[in-house]
C-alpha cells in the first residue's frame, strides 16, 4: 500500500509527529510551505493564525501538491487554530478537491494541539473530502520531542489498527 502523510506545522509539533508517523507508515511525507508564512512568536502569531483559522482563509502555498491517485493512505496533520484546522489545510483542501477529486481512499488525520476538542478540524476534512474512508482520528496534545517513546508507541498502535 503507498502511502503520504501531508501536513503543515507552524512550531513543529505537527511535523515531529508527521515524520515518525511517515516512518512507521513507511509513507512518503511532504510539509506544506506557504508563499507568505505565518509570525512563529508573540501576539502576532496569535492574531494571524487565529484570524486565518476564524475567516478560512487559504494561504498561498509554496509547496505544491503531487498527484494523490496511487496513494492508498493520505493523512493529513494539522495544527488546531482557533479550533479549526491550521489555514494551510484550507489551502490543500481547496487544492485536492478541485485539482485531484480524490474517493475511495483511506483518509487519516493527524491533529497537534494544547488540548481542547479537535471535532471542528476533523469534521472540516471529512466533510470536504467526501466518497472517502476515515480512519480514526490521531491526536497528540503538547507533542515534544521528550515524548518521542510516548508518540511512537501511540503511533503504531494506530498502524496496527489501520492495517487491519
Amino acid at each position: 500500500m503507498k502511502s503520504i502523510v501531508i501536513y503543515y506545522s507552524l512550531e513543529g509539533h505537527t511535523k515531529l509527529v508527521a515524520q515518525l508517523l511517515a516512518k512507521e507508515l513507511k509513507a512518503e511525507v511532504l510539509e506544506l510551505e506557504l508563499v507568505k508564512p505565518f509570525p512563529t512568536r508573540g501576539f502576532s502569531k496569535f492574531f494571524w493564525c487565529g484570524k486565518s483559522a476564524v475567516f478560512n482563509e487559504k494561504p498561498e502555498l509554496k509547496t505544491k501538491i503531487p498527484s494523490l491517485k496511487d496513494y492508498n493512505i493520505i493523512v493529513i496533520g494539522t495544527p488546531v487554530w482557533a479550533g479549526k484546522c491550521a489555514s494551510p489545510i484550507n489551502s490543500l483542501l481547496v487544492s485536492i478537491t478541485k485539482d485531484q477529486q480524490i474517493k475511495g481512499k483511506k483518509i487519516g488525520v493527524l491533529v497537534t494541539n494544547g488540548g481542547g476538542s479537535i471535532s471542528k478540524c476533523v469534521k472540516q476534512i471529512q466533510k470536504t473530502l467526501t466518497g472517502n474512508e476515515f480512519l480514526e482520528p490521531l491526536h497528540f496534545v503538547n507533542p515534544s520531542k521528550d515524548k518521542e517513546e510516548e508518540i511512537v508507541r501511540k503511533i503504531r498502535d494506530w498502524v496496527q489498527a489501520t492495517n487491519n
